[in-house]
C-alpha cells in the first residue's frame, strides 16, 4: 500500500508529527475548543436559577473539577479503545509498510471509523453521572439550594453537554480525516464492512433534537420564571419583569439561533466537503486520469459512495491497463507474424525458410521451443526438419521422427487436423515427454495444411503454464497458414527449378549435338575478314566474344586491330554477336525443317509408288529401287525370311 501524502493541509502536517497520539491529541482539541460553549447553560442557570455569589462560585469549582475528571476518564477511554489505530499510526509514522487483509487492518479501520460516536456515548454518561448528577447533589445537600435551583442547574446541565458534545463530535468527525486516509483498507471489502461511523440520518436527527431541547432548555423555563415574577411581585414589579423577560428572551433566542446555525454550518460541511472533493476528482477522471482517488474523509454514507466510486474508476483503470496490454501485445504478435510471414515470402530454400521461421517464432515471441515437423512420402511418420536451441539440433542430427499413429500431440494434431493445446503437459495425456526438454509447462500442435493435405505440424513449448490463450491460438494459426504456404511455394519452386535445370541440360546437349553435327556436316564454320594490311610495327590489340546460345557457346567472334576498344565497341560487339546466335539458329532450323520436309516428301513419293504396285515382287522391287536412288546407295538387298 503506497504511503499517502498528508503534507498539503494542517492536519496532515500533526499527524506526520504525532503518530499514533494523533486521536488522542485530535479529542482533547475538540474538547479544548467546545469549553466555552458551557457558557450558555451556566448564563441559564443563572439566569433561572439565581444563585447566590457563594453558591455560584462554590458550584463553578465543582463543576471544573468534574469536567476534568469526565475528561481525564474519556482520555483514558479513548486510549483503550483505539489500541490496534494507534499501532498503526506508530508503524505508519516509522515508515514501515502496512499489512494488508489482516485482522489488524480491520479492526484499526473500525476503531478511527467508529470513535466520534463512541466518543458521543462515552461523554453523555460521563455528562450525567460524574457532571451532571454530581453537581445537583453538591448544590441541594452542601450548597443548601432549593428545588428550583436544582432543576435549574439539571437543565442547564443538559444545554451545555448537548452542545459541547455535539460540536466536539463534529470537530472531531472532520478532525479524523487524515488518520482515517491512513487507515484506509487496500481491499473494497474491507472498507465497506469495517466502516462503523454514525449514518447520515441519525447526525441529522441527533443535532435536530438537540437544537430542539436547547432551544426549548433555553426560552421556555426563562417565560416560566418571568410568569412566577410577576406573579409574585405584584402589580408594582410587572412592568420590570415584562422588560427583564423581553430582555432575556431575546438573549436566549439569539444563543440559540447562533448554535443552531453553527451545528447547522459544520454537518453541512461534513457532507458537502467530500462530495465537492469527489465531483472534483470525478472531473479529472472524466479527462481521462484514471489514477485519481476520492479520500475517504467521512464516515457515513458518503463514505460508502467514495468507496463505490474509487472501487469503480480502479477496475476503469484495470480495465484501460488491461486493454492498453493487450493491445500491445496484439500489436506486438501482429508485428511478429507479419515479420515471419514477410521473411517466408522472401525465401525460397524450404530448409533454409524452416529454420528461418523456427528461429523468428521462438525469437518474436519469447517461447521455450519451437519445431517443424514434415510428414514422409508415405505419410506414417512426422519428421523434424528443424528446432531451436540445444534440444532442437541434438533431436535434428538424431533424425527425431514421430509416428503418425503414436502417442504425441503432433500425431493427434495431424489425426484430427485441428491445434491441440495442453495447458498443462502434466494432465495432458496423448503427449510426447521429451526428456530434452524438462521446462515445458504447456504445449500447442498446429496443423500445416494446404488445400486439404496436410503437410506437417509446428509444434510450440512455453515454460509458462497456459501460455496459449485463444487469441494466441488465432495468431500463430494465421502464421502457421502463412508459412505453409510459402514452404509449399518454396517445395514447388524447387521441383520447377529442378525441372528447369533438366530442360536446361537436354537443350543444352540437343544444341551441342547440332551444331556439330552441323559443323561437322560443313566441315567447320570459319570466315576471315581484312579490312586493310596491318602496319608493321604498331601494337595489335584483340577482342574476343563468345556466340552464345541460351547459355551454351557455339562459336567465337574475334576482332584485331590498332586501336584500343572502348566499352562501348565492346558493348556493340556483344550485341552483334547475339544477334548473329539468333540468325543462324534461325537459319539453322530453317534448313533442318527443310531438310525434313524433304525427306518427308521422298518418303511420301516412295509410299506412293509402293502402294500402287500390282504385286508382292513389283512391290519389293520398287521400294528397293527408290531407296537406292533417295539415298545414293551402291547396292541394296531385301530378303524375306520367316524363322
Amino acid at each position: 500500500m503506497n504511503r499517502p501524502d498528508l503534507s498539503t493541509n494542517l492536519l496532515g502536517r500533526v499527524l506526520q508529527k504525532t503518530g499514533g497520539l494523533f486521536p488522542i491529541l485530535v479529542v482533547i482539541a475538540a474538547q479544548l475548543s467546545t469549553n466555552l460553549l458551557a457558557l450558555p447553560g451556566a448564563y441559564f442557570i443563572q439566569l433561572n436559577a439565581e444563585l447566590s455569589a457563594r453558591q455560584l462560585n462554590q458550584a463553578a469549582l465543582f463543576t471544573l473539577a468534574t469536567l476534568l475528571t469526565g475528561n481525564v476518564f474519556l482520555w483514558i477511554y479513548i486510549y483503550l479503545t483505539n489500541r490496534q489505530a494507534e499501532r498503526r499510526l506508530v508503524a505508519w509514522h516509522k515508515g514501515k509498510p502496512l499489512s494488508t487483509g489482516t485482522n489488524e487492518e480491520h479492526v484499526a479501520w473500525r476503531q478511527i471509523t467508529s470513535l466520534p460516536w463512541r466518543y458521543t456515548v462515552a461523554s453523555v454518561l460521563v455528562s450525567i453521572f460524574l457532571d451532571i448528577l454530581p453537581l445537583m447533589a453538591y448544590q441541594r445537600f452542601s450548597l443548601k439550594a432549593t428545588n428550583d435551583q436544582v432543576i435549574y442547574t439539571l437543565m442547564g446541565g443538559v444545554i451545555s453537554a448537548s452542545v459541547m458534545i455535539a460540536f466536539a463530535v463534529l470537530f472531531m468527525d472532520r478532525w479524523l480525516a487524515p488518520a482515517r486516509v491512513v487507515l484506509l483498507p487496500a481491499e473494497f471489502e474491507n472498507q465497506l464492512s469495517g466502516s462503523a461511523g454514525a449514518r447520515m440520518r441519525t447526525k441529522f436527527q441527533v443535532i435536530t433534537f438537540i437544537l430542539g431541547i436547547v432551544s426549548i432548555l433555553m426560552i421556555a423555563p426563562i417565560g416560566y420564571h418571568g410568569i412566577v415574577t410577576v406573579l409574585i411581585g405584584g402589580i408594582i414589579g410587572t412592568q420590570g419583569a415584562i422588560h427583564s423577560l423581553q430582555t432575556q428572551t431575546i438573549i436566549a433566542g439569539c444563543i440559540a439561533m447562533v448554535l443552531g446555525s453553527a451545528l447547522s454550518y459544520i454537518l453541512s460541511r461534513s457532507v458537502a466537503d467530500p462530495i465537492r472533493q469527489m465531483i472534483s476528482v470525478f472531473d479529472k477522471v472524466e479527462k481521462g486520469d484514471l489514477k485519481q482517488r476520492a479520500i475517504v474523509n467521512a464516515t457515513d454514507e458518503v463514505s460508502e459512495l467514495s468507496f463505490h466510486f474509487n472501487r469503480m474508476i480502479a477496475r476503469l483503470d484495470e480495465l484501460q491497463s488491461t486493454l492498453e496490454k493487450t493491445v500491445a501485445e496484439r500489436t506486438a504478435q501482429l508485428k511478429a507474424t507479419t515479420e515471419v510471414s514477410s521473411v517466408a515470402s522472401t525465401i525460397l530454400n524450404p530448409d533454409e525458410l524452416i529454420t528461418k521461421v523456427v528461429n523468428l517464432i521462438t525469437d518474436r515471441f519469447g517461447y521455450y521451443y519451437t519445431a517443424i515437423f514434415l510428414l514422409d512420402e508415405a505419410n506414417q511418420m512426422a519428421v523434424l526438419k528443424d528446432a531451436t536451441g540445444a534440444a532442437g539440433q541434438t533431436l535434428k542430427a538424431s533424425g527425431h521422427k514421430l509416428p503418425l499413429g503414436g502417442k504425441s500431440m503432433v500425431s493427434t494434431a495431424v489425426a484430427t487436423r485441428r491445434a491441440r493445446i495442453a495447458l498443462d503437459v502434466g494432465m495432458e495425456p496423448a503427449r510426447f515427454d521429451n526428456p530434452l526438454l524438462p521446462n515445458t509447462r504447456s504445449e500447442i500442435a498446429l496443423p500445416m495444411i494446404i488445400g486439404d493435405r496436410i503437410i506437417g505440424v509446428l509444434d510450440v513449448q512455453s515454460t509458462e503454464e497456459a501460455a496459449f490463450g485463444e487469441e494466441d491460438v488465432e495468431t500463430l494459426q494465421g502464421m502457421v497458414n502463412n508459412v505453409t504456404t510459402a514452404i509449399e511455394n518454396a517445395r514447388l519452386f524447387q521441383e520447377t527449378q529442378k525441372s528447369l535445370d533438366e530442360l536446361r541440360n537436354v537443350q543444352r546437349t540437343y544444341l551441342t549435338n547440332a551444331w556439330s553435327e552441323a559443323s561437322r556436316n560443313s566441315e567447320g564454320y570459319e570466315y576471315n575478314s581484312t579490312v586493310e594490311a596491318p602496319q608493321t610495327g604498331l601494337d595489335v590489340s584483340n577482342i574476343d566474344v563468345p556466340i552464345t546460345l541460351r547459355e551454351q557457346i557455339i562459336g567465337q567472334l574475334h576482332l584485331e586491330g590498332q586501336q584500343e576498344w572502348t566499352a562501348e565497341e565492346r558493348s556493340m560487339v556483344e550485341a552483334v554477336a547475339t544477334q548473329a546466335a539468333l540468325a543462324m539458329e534461325n537459319a539453322r532450323l530453317l534448313e533442318e525443317s527443310r531438310q525434313m520436309a524433304l525427306r518427308e516428301r521422298l518418303a511420301a513419293e516412295i509410299t506412293g509408288k509402293v502402294w500402287s504396285s500390282p504385286n508382292t515382287d513389283y512391290i519389293l522391287q520398287t521400294a528397293l529401287k527408290e531407296l537406292s536412288r533417295a539415298l545414293h546407295a551402291d547396292e541394296a538387298t531385301i530378303e524375306l525370311k520367316m524363322d
